[in-house]
């Protein structure tokens, strides 16, 4: 309790009780709020209202004042300051030792922390008051560590790759794939999330709807995914999106299994795909690495079973525990507003389990679960951990990415609903100026903090990012306030001002005007890392190697039923004309733009290629129009390291 408060428990002035405190050496000087510690109280109250202090040592309650600092906090309930941070953290509140939090707050910690604490005020040691006061009780969040309970979970894998490599397919063909249970409801599926059950074991898939979602998944903390499957086809080989899939899988530490699909084509070289890939660090097991690499067909059902078989012992070696006993929690795959149902999320379950009539939370919205559904429209009662389903209940649509959180009550759930609010309202996010670095393979970082602990975590969490591409230079790195000088050099060095938890003085402000910086604010240090692994991304340059295969010669251009294709005929004039290669446009030496092959045809049927001299019908799909004497090239695309 601070001074004044103890003043008018024992009926002093606050001028009396310091100078007996100072006399005796009980405590040094004292400001009106400054916070006595329980036994010093004690001492206090013993030597000027005695029979004051029988009743206070007999009260073990903890008596917290309306504000105090978390340190202050600590010590009022004995326990270490960084548990009480950890605490406040997880809770959605980023606080340090030296920050004031209210007492709404701070008893909704101590909960936590499984103690009792009761208000501060003028009838303190009036038991038959606080006998009547009714505590919010918090859910656990923070179980110690040897009291969790862990069970085997099934595993999670989400599928990507290139464009047209065969990722939709692939999906269709494992979401028939049921080999044991093949009854109704088997397969849970619902937009982008689904499950299978194969030899008696389930998997879970995430197609995740693109690597923005991806990337948004990552940057809060919530990385879902225990292995990505790279589908490669066997007959392109590595393309961009291939390269920035092992890149985001090396930034976020993701084992890979590589699928080389389309081998059912004879054009596929599965060895020459694989040499691809190796340039890129994922080395096949058969060579001496540690990257499964499966030959497939997804088309034509080859190899599905040896894909999954993998995926079944590499999670049975990486032994998946799943958190139970514990409060539910899920995370948002996709979240759209249904006119008849409202709002409904694919969600996937990470702790424990979701029911029906569970209040929860989603960044800072409440609600209720309402309905909780299969893929196949069907009802159920509660979903468990690993589980992809359909949440109805949610006030609004809210991001990929976000956490649900279960909670016993509405008003635990609006309580901590509001602590998220306050804390996005505090987060500022200034990208002032533009990104301008002093290499195309470097960029320079001014650190900035509020404290030497969060600096600590911020440089060490940019240390452990991979830096074999893009070099991470930190130019420099303090504690407080963005200020003028940094901001000017900043400005000098070409760097971004990273202020993690805190903000950008008055004065930096106003230098920022003349001295364009890019700042990146945030009190959550996955959003700045987040920063980071997008401009590595930006800044690592792959060069795209076009080939051009054959030439030939737009003759007629028809009608089509569909606005986005274009069907047109024409002739081949050099090499050959492929159906499963992209086109160039020409137009004299200008080039209109690149399209997508949809169907390539010679004498009314279907055929996989033109040769030269051969006039042939081609759909195709992609912005460029075509008129006739247009140039087309079959093109082949290569990336180069």
């Amino acid at each position: 309790m601070n001074i004044s408060t103890l003043a008018k428990i024992l009926g002093v002035s606050i001028n009396d009780l310091r100078e007996t405190g100072t006399k005796k050496s009980i405590f040094g000087f004292a400001g009106r709020n400054t916070r006595i510690p329980y036994n010093s109280a004690l001492e206090i109250t013993k030597i000027l209202r005695p029979e004051k202090a029988a009743k206070l040592q007999n009260d073990d309650k903890i008596y917290l004042p309306a504000t105090l600092t978390v340190g202050e906090f600590a010590e009022a309930i004995s326990r270490p300051a960084g548990i009480i941070v950890k605490t406040l953290l997880l809770n959605g509140v980023m606080a340090t030792l030296n920050e004031k939090i209210d007492y709404d707050t701070a008893s909704l910690i101590a909960e936590e922390l499984r103690i009792e604490v009761f208000p501060e005020n003028g009838e303190l040691f009036d038991n038959t008051k606080q006998d009547n006061m009714q505590m919010v009780k918090s859910v656990e969040y923070d179980t110690p560590e040897d009291e969790k309970v862990f069970v085997t979970r099934p595993p999670i894998v989400t599928i990507m790759g290139h464009v047209d490599h065969g990722k939709t397919t692939l999906l269709d063909t494992i979401r028939k794939t049921n080999v044991v249970a093949t009854e109704a409801g088997a397969i849970t599926q619902h937009i982008s999330s689904y499950q299978i059950t194969y030899k008696d074991q389930k998997i879970t898939f995430v197609d995740t709807p693109g690597h923005e979602a991806f990337t948004a998944m990552r940057a809060r903390g919530t990385q879902i995914a225990d292995f990505i499957i790279l589908l490669v086809s066997a007959v392109e080989g590595a393309k961009p999106q291939t390269v920035e899939v092992i890149e985001r899988a090396k930034l976020s530490k993701t084992p890979v299994i590589v699928a080389i699909n389309k081998i059912d084509l004879p054009e596929s070289d599965v060895e020459r795909v694989k040499q691809d890939i190796a340039k890129f660090g994922l080395v096949p097991e058969e060579w001496g690495g540690d990257v499964p690499f499966i030959p497939i067909s997804a088309r034509n059902n080859l190899n599905i079973d040896k894909l999954l078989d993998t995926i079944l012992l590499h999670a049975e070696v990486a032994t998946l525990k799943g958190q139970v006993e514990c409060p539910g929690q899920a995370v948002i795959i996709e979240s759209n507003l249904d006119r008849q149902m409202g709002v409904i999320a694919s969600i996937l379950v990470t702790k424990d389990k979701l029911e029906v009539g569970n209040f929860i939370r989603c960044g800072e919205y409440v609600g209720k679960i309402r309905k909780l559904e299969d893929s196949n429209g069907k009802s159920i009662s509660q979903a468990l951990v690993s589980e992809p389903v359909v949440l109805v209940g949610l006030p609004e649509v809210v991001e990929v990415g976000e956490v649900i959180i279960v909670y016993p009550n509405q008003k635990e759930a609006q309580l901590a609903a509001s602590l998220e609010v306050a804390k996005r309202v505090n987060k500022r996010g200034n990208t002032a100026g533009k990104h301008n670095q002093t290499d195309d393979n470097q960029i320079n970082l001014v650190l900035k903090a509020d404290v030497s602990g969060s600096l600590e975590a911020l440089k060490e969490s940019i240390i452990k990012i991979p830096q074999d591409k893009v070099k991470l230079v930190i130019k420099q790195e303090s504690v407080g306030e963005v200020s003028e000088g940094d901001v000017e050099f900043a400005h000098t060095t070409g760097s971004t001002i990273l202020a993690f938890h805190t903000k950008v003085s008055q004065k930096g402000t106003q230098m920022m005007k003349n001295n364009p910086v890019n700042v990146v604010q945030s009190d959550i240090i996955y959003e700045i890392l987040q920063w980071i692994e997008e401009s590595i991304l930006k800044q690592i340059k792959y060069e795209v190697k076009i080939t051009v295969l054959g030439k030939a010669e737009v003759l007629a251009v028809f009608k089509s039923e569909k606005a986005s294709v274009q069907v047109f005929g024409g002739e081949v004039k050099e090499g050959k004309i492929f159906s499963n290669k992209n086109l160039r446009v020409m137009r004299g030496e200008e080039e209109i733009g690149i399209l997508e092959v949809q169907e390539l045809q010679r004498n009314k049927s279907k055929v996989s290629e033109a040769n030269i001299s051969q006039q042939f019908g081609m759909s195709v799909t992609g912005k460029g129009k075509i008129q006739v004497g247009d140039i087309i090239e079959s093109i082949d695309e290569t990336v180069v390291k």
